[in-house]
């Protein structure tokens, strides 16, 4: 019965799956990467056994034709399905955000980096874990002084079963 409900479960993320490359077009391009611990599926959705680490790597780059230095950054996400255990990146500055819907996730900043038109921010690294049974997506918001949001999000499972 596990099996049958597991092949469901696929078939029906499988239709309603969006690429992982798309993305809104705007002041910045951003993508996601799956690194370590994450694998992407022939539907498109990122999968993660629960319980194991996982990495994100996110990389903006300026799209403009003005400098952008204060670059602000949020990976929403529920935070009590799927923990961030970490994050790192140079320039980069981070905070969990809990208990605000819609917000809550990683919020990060860049101290200090100016990204001339067409240069990349340093890559942001976010360390995760499965905490339980899900699926949801992850969504990257990218804003700066002037210019509107630019948005990129993939859906993702967390399986649990053994």
């Amino acid at each position: 019965m596990k099996r049958v409900l597991s092949a469901i479960t696929a078939v029906l993320l499988s239709a309603s799956a969006v690429p992982a490359t798309a993305a809104e077009s705007g002041w910045a391009s951003v993508e996601m990467t799956p690194a370590e611990g994450w694998k992407v599926l022939e539907s498109g959705y990122w999968y993660m056994r629960g319980g194991w680490p996982g990495t994100v790597d996110i990389n903006i780059t300026n799209r403009s034709n003005h400098d952008a230095g204060d670059l602000y950054v949020r990976l929403s996400f529920p935070p009590d399905k799927l923990e961030v255990t970490g994050y790192e990146g140079d320039y980069w500055t981070c905070w969990d955000v809990v208990g605000h819907p819609g917000y809550e996730g990683v919020h990060c900043t860049t101290d200090g980096f100016l990204a001339v038109p067409d240069e990349a921010f340093p890559t942001l690294k976010i360390h995760t874990k499965g905490r339980e049974h899900h699926t949801d997506t992850l969504d990257v918001y990218a804003e700066t002084s002037g210019e509107n949001d630019v948005h990129a999000g993939v859906p993702y499972r967390i399986d649990l079963s053994t």
